[in-house]
């Protein structure tokens, strides 16, 4: 759509206004000229060729994506960081490279304070300290001296996605407006001109090219790396009729695809979308629902679609293509967001939605009580299967070593899949030092080892003391290990002080005012989302809690899919510091159940709105 803009106006000296060239981008009009005019000027804001001059569009005489490979300006950026999401990672060091065509015409290399601890795991692969950062200058301080050095020219970086929109980002924040560079990603150029290549990591093309890799993960290195790594497809560039920073852009993008990449979503309907946060879809022309996802912002993170096409990949620009109008829902809280999501996810089965990424990204220790030879595993969400999960917790190392000293303390099965006792069967190497009890070749009955299984779910149930118990006797003249094994256990109680660590034991009604000034409501026994409803009548509320007994021994029954997300996101939520700020939770007594449930309705009654 660019293009055709850049074709309309080649043909028009005198320029254009914003609504004429709208109209190449829109089948249909608008209502609001001040959400055109934005728009344009997202659209166009990384595109050096455009200039608008009293709301008038023209294009540049001379500009940079019409400069020549062998002359044009090149910064070539990478980034360290605390952690490997853009909505996690603070900036550690940034490293970059100068280039006029082919040749260095200066460096920038900075440690950055990222306002936040580094996590272990990052230190190691990096060696960034804290103490490192301690006295470096912040973001706030190195983004204009780094947009200064970068000024004029493309910015290049493997994997774009990562660290520009990372550049991005803070330059929105604290200068508030985007970077308003071209942007050029070596990682998608390289899947480009060498499409034989399995893999287009920096690491694998550096072996490809045979190039050194030495101080990997520092900025600076990286950086350099990346030229050398952008240097060496040059040539094949050249071959494919690149002469232009212009040309080379649109080799980034495979242009046979992007010309594809239009606007069919009625420009009114982008037009509703609040700044406010919330859960939207994007439909096809028959309806049926491509992507759900959730946002902070719910206009930023769909326009987003159509400004930042550098940064997406070939099925989200599919996506794009095949999107003709989107639906939303306003959300209050950021715990109703993320449920919303999961509801919208589950009734509409969107075509683009992977897996169970919309769930919180931590670990659950699992015991599958209700299979024969329960075995101990890490899960990454809440199933209905009524196991027993201990969490969540964070850092896949440390909750593999949980969950490898519970299984450790009780002789139990770690192995997958289903067992079959057989005599002649092989015992793994945890037999031998008694770490496991043996159940695949008979070592003990099925009878025992229930026992063992229940003796886990007791001390878990009970606290500390039985698993220090354990530890006691099983850690006995093993120094190192105890040591480690302590280390492990104190951080488990940590989360045992904060609220019981098993999620089963977890009984409590939470609710949430929604952005409809309504409420919604989760009623949780032993663990599990038994009810999720919005009700419109103090009775609705009552009757769903009187329903929430009823499911209570049937937690894969009616919405039991959907009830697992809510169980896993609710799980996190619980645990969040200052979570409850977003709602009502509402502690319930086991052992009164119904009672405990017809209190908390008539607590919650006078917040229901009631229908008309």
């Amino acid at each position: 759509m660019i293009e055709r803009i850049h074709a309309y106006l080649r043909e028009r000296p005198a320029g254009a206004e914003a609504e004429e060239l709208l109209s190449l981008v829109f089948s249909d009009g608008g209502d609001d000229p001040a959400f055109g005019r934005m728009f344009l000027r997202r659209l166009l804001a990384s595109d050096p060729r455009f200039v608008e001059t009293d709301r008038r569009w023209y294009l540049r005489e001379d500009n940079l994506l019409d400069r020549s490979i062998d002359d044009a300006p090149l910064v070539v950026v990478d980034l360290e960081t605390t952690g490997q999401r853009q909505e996690e990672g603070g900036i550690t060091e940034i490293g970059a490279v100068r280039l006029c065509g082919r040749r260095e015409v200066g460096r920038f290399e900075t440690l950055v304070d990222p306002g936040r601890p580094i996590p272990p795991y990052v230190v190691r692969l990096t060696g960034i300290s804290d103490a490192m950062v301690a006295d470096a200058p912040p973001i706030d301080d190195v983004l204009p001296a780094f947009l200064e050095f970068a000024e004029g020219a493309v910015l290049v970086a493997h994997n774009a996605a990562f660290d520009i929109t990372l550049l991005d980002r803070e330059s929105r924040r604290l200068l508030g407006r985007p970077l308003g560079a071209p942007s050029l990603c070596t990682l998608k150029l390289a899947r480009r001109l060498m499409p034989e290549l399995t893999r287009a990591s920096l690491d694998a093309l550096a072996s490809h090219f045979r190039l050194a890799k030495a101080s990997r993960h520092r900025a600076l290195a990286d950086a350099e790396l990346t030229v050398a790594v952008l240097f060496r497809m040059w040539a094949p560039a050249v071959e494919r009729g690149v002469q232009t920073i212009g040309d080379l852009l649109a080799v980034q993008h495979d242009m046979d695809l992007s010309e594809k990449t239009v606007v069919h979503v009625p420009r009114k309907s982008l037009e509703k979308l609040p700044e406010e946060g919330g859960v939207y879809w994007l439909l096809d022309k028959h309806g049926r629902t491509l992507f759900v996802g959730k946002a902070r912002s719910l206009r930023s993170e769909v326009l987003a679609y159509f400004f930042d096409g550098d940064h997406l990949s070939v099925r989200q620009r599919r996506m794009v293509s095949a999107m003709h109008d989107v639906g939303f829902v306003a959300c209050r809280s950021d715990v109703e967001t993320a449920i919303v999501e999961a509801e919208e996810i589950r009734r509409r089965k969107p075509e683009y939605n992977r897996g169970d990424r919309h769930l919180p990204r931590g670990h659950f220790i699992k015991v599958a009580t209700r299979r024969p030879w329960p075995r101990v595993s890490v899960a990454g969400k809440i199933s209905a299967d009524g196991a027993l999960y201990l969490g969540p917790l964070r850092g896949r190392a440390f909750v593999d070593d949980a969950a490898a000293l519970l299984a450790r303390l009780y002789g139990l099965r770690t192995c997958p899949g289903r067992l079959e006792p057989s005599d002649a069967f092989v015992p793994c190497w945890l037999a031998e030092p008694g770490w496991c009890s043996s159940p695949c070749n008979g070592s003990i009955g099925a009878g025992a080892y229930a026992e063992r299984v229940g003796a886990l779910e007791r001390a878990l149930v009970a606290g500390g003391g039985p698993l220090k118990e354990a530890l006691e006797t099983a850690s006995q003249g093993e120094g190192t290990r105890r040591n480690r094994d302590a280390a492990v256990l104190g951080r488990l109680f940590k989360l045992h002080r904060k609220r019981h660590w098993l999620v089963n034991r977890h009984d409590y009604v939470a609710a949430f005012g929604t952005a409809d000034d309504g409420l919604l409501v989760a009623v949780l026994i032993e663990g599990f989302c038994r009810v999720l409803v919005r009700p419109r009548s103090v009775e609705e509320l009552r009757s769903s809690f009187r329903e929430a007994v009823r499911r209570r021994r049937h937690p894969g029954g009616r919405g039991g899919t959907l009830f697992a997300d809510v169980t896993t996101i609710l799980a996190y939520w619980v645990r969040t510091s200052g979570a409850r700020d977003e709602g009502i939770v509402i502690d319930l007594d086991r052992r009164a159940i119904e009672e405990s449930l017809a209190a908390a309705a008539e607590e919650l009654a006078p917040l229901v709105p009631e229908a008309d």
